[in-house]
This record gives C-alpha cells, structure tokens and sequence, in this order.
C-alpha cells in the first residue's frame, strides 16, 4: 500500500505533530521528542521540517511536498537533497511514525485481543488543538503472558490508546504504555503523542 497520500494529507490537516518517547531497557534510559512542524509557501505546496531529538542530540529531516498530486518534492538531510524515487523512499520512512496503525496494523491486533486485553471503552481526548475520539486497551491481568510468532512476552503493565485524527483515515496509536520481560530482555516504555495543531 502507498502511504504517501495519506501522510501528505496529515500535514494539509495539522500544521505540527508531537510525539515523546521514554524508555527503559535492561536499565539503560533513552528520551527521544519527534515530531514535525510545516508551513505552505503556495496553494497545496507543504515545506515540513521533521525533528528528532534523543537524549539532548537534534537531527532534522526536511520535505517539500504537492498536496495537487501527491508528490514528494525533495527530502532534505545533512546536507544532501534528494528527488524522486529516493526523496518519496526518505519521506515515506520519516513519516511511518504517524501511520504506526498502519504499518503494524496486523502485529496490532494481537494487542487487541480480547485473550489478553480488555477493550475499557471510547472516550474523546484533546492532544494540543486538535480532540477526537480514542479507544483503551488494557492487560486483563498482571503478568499477562502473550505469545505471538514464537515470541513470548510477560506483560505487567500495559496501555494502548488508539484513535483517528479529525480529517484523516491514519489511526494514531496515541499512546502506548508496555512494562515486561521478553526473550530476556526487560523493557519499560511509553509512546505518547503530545500536540497536534489543526492548520489555521
């Protein structure tokens, strides 16, 4: 399937995105802030600049988009630009981010298995401007035991909020809280989006 479409939309719809991620694995602590912020210097024509920051140290990605075909222009890195096939390959990576459902939308469903988690309801949520309506997932109980492709997990704290944004098709996993062990590995980490700004 070609995301391209669905992320250029994203950014005709909100002008910035945020997200923060805190982890914890086998005791060593990460803090990565991601997210983009974009203006639009002619009819259907989006300049997005993307920006990571983990643990103090900044990286930006920049994309010139044509919302009138759903093109990427350019993608911009470090001093190189590239176009065409390469440019829509930058943008498609950089962007997955924000289409998390999408990509991993089969893996998901596991997450949502009424066997190992309990559907807790709807309820409309604010994130910045922009407030849409987001379903919870918890673990039915502590030390939840899941088993997926040959891969175990033990679970003791989970959730998963997901939602789709007003104007979009992507849904947003817009928050996902996991703490547990798996294949040896103990884990403790949280995704969350923190702003979205509606285009004005």
């Amino acid at each position: 399937m070609d995301y391209t479409p669905q992320f250029i939309s994203l950014i005709q719809q909100f002008s910035s995105i945020q997200f923060q991620i805190n982890g914890t694995e086998n005791g060593k602590t990460s803090s990565i802030s991601l997210g983009y912020a974009s203006t639009s210097p002619s009819a259907g024509i989006y300049n997005a600049t993307m920006t990571e920051v983990t643990n103090g140290t900044s990286i930006s990605f920049s994309f010139l988009v044509d919302s009138n075909n759903d093109t990427v222009l350019s993608a911009s890195y470090s001093g190189y630009t590239f176009t065409g096939t390469e440019a829509k390959t930058e943008f498609d990576a950089i962007m997955g981010i924000f289409g998390l459902n999408e990509y991993f939308s089969s893996e998901l469903g596991v997450y949502t298995d009424p066997t190992y988690f309990t559907n807790q309801g709807t309820s409309t949520m604010t994130f910045g401007t922009t407030s849409f309506p987001v379903t919870t997932y918890v673990a039915n109980s502590p030390n939840e035991s899941v088993t997926y492709c040959g891969v175990s997990a033990t679970i003791t704290s989970y959730t998963l909020e997901i939602g789709t944004p007003p104007g979009t098709s992507l849904q947003f996993i817009v928050l996902l809280h996991f703490a547990g062990t798996s294949q040896g590995q103990s884990e403790d980490v949280t995704f969350q989006l923190t702003s979205m700004t509606v285009r004005s």
